[in-house]
């Protein structure tokens, strides 16, 4: 019955499961796009250090010292040369509560994001912070991570592949060991653009998460074809298809590897043999 109505929703599109937007436009709404900025909103993005010209963001990809250069300042993110950061990536609770219910079936969450919107860059003189405790769309940084697997990537980064169609699985450090190990397998087998990390944002109840652009699936216990159907339903979906990898490699543990193509033309593959 679970593997039916997954299906089911799958099916209908993300319209079963959508929750209303009520995100920040950028540089203004649909509704306003032929008014010019006002002076209160010139002042707000002076504040921010984001340079609007005309209603163009800070350059994606371009390593700028003063703004990203994927070193410098880290640490209002995560800073990997600090020990004392390290504890996101660590089991620090109880693992039994992490361990997974075989009864709570996994949930979907999908947002309608208008076609005109666009993300903000931020420089990392500004932190971001997201209003969903695990967001799939938003503010990020100009530099992009690389597509692999992570020790730890923060969010204000991969939010930036998730732009580019990427998909991005989260589990808890605390959650089952076999489990992420096997999440990792099918990851890596259904396309290219990855990011696999560690993470302190989903909950007790559904330690694992996959991300893509305004979509998102938390589960409680690993099931594979749970797992690919969401990733071929909502991966590659992001405003930007871009498939060139990224600057940022803090922690990288394996780069990612080519599935079917660089542009990923066939997501996970029925056949391909595992890693």
């Amino acid at each position: 019955m679970l593997h039916f109505l997954l299906y089911l929703l799958m099916a209908i599109g993300p319209r079963a499961c959508e929750k209303e937007w009520s995100g920040v436009w950028f540089p203004q709404s649909p509704e306003n796009k032929n008014k010019s900025l006002t002076d209160s909103e010139t002042s707000r993005s002076n504040d921010t250090n984001q340079t609007l010209v005309n209603h163009k963001r800070i350059p994606m990809g371009v390593e700028n010292e003063k703004c990203d250069d994927a070193h410098k300042n880290l640490g209002i993110d995560f800073d990997p040369y600090d020990i004392r950061h390290s504890t996101v990536y660590m089991c620090l609770d109880n693992r039994r509560d992490y361990r997974g219910d075989y009864n709570m079936e996994p949930l979907i969450t999908v947002y309608d994001i208008p076609d005109a919107y666009v993300a903000l860059h931020k420089c990392m003189n500004t932190s971001i912070q997201y209003a969903e405790r695990i967001p799939t769309f938003g503010t990020h940084r100009p530099l992009w991570p690389r597509y692999g697997e992570y020790k730890y990537v923060p969010p204000q980064r991969w939010v930036h592949n998730s732009e580019h169609g990427a998909v991005i699985a989260l589990y808890h450090p605390c959650a089952n060991k076999h489990q992420i190990e096997e999440l990792k397998l099918i990851v890596k087998s259904c396309l290219y653009r990855h990011i696999i990390t560690p993470s302190d944002l989903p909950s007790k109840d559904r330690p694992f998460a996959i991300v893509a652009w305004g979509a998102l699936l938390e589960f409680s216990v690993l099931q594979r074809d749970v797992v690919e159907n969401f990733i071929r339903t909502y991966a590659l979906k992001g405003p930007e298809q871009i498939s060139r990898d990224g600057q940022y490699d803090h922690l990288l543990l394996a780069p990612a590897q080519v599935v079917s193509t660089i542009d990923d033309d066939v997501l996970c593959p029925k056949h391909r043999k595992r890693d």
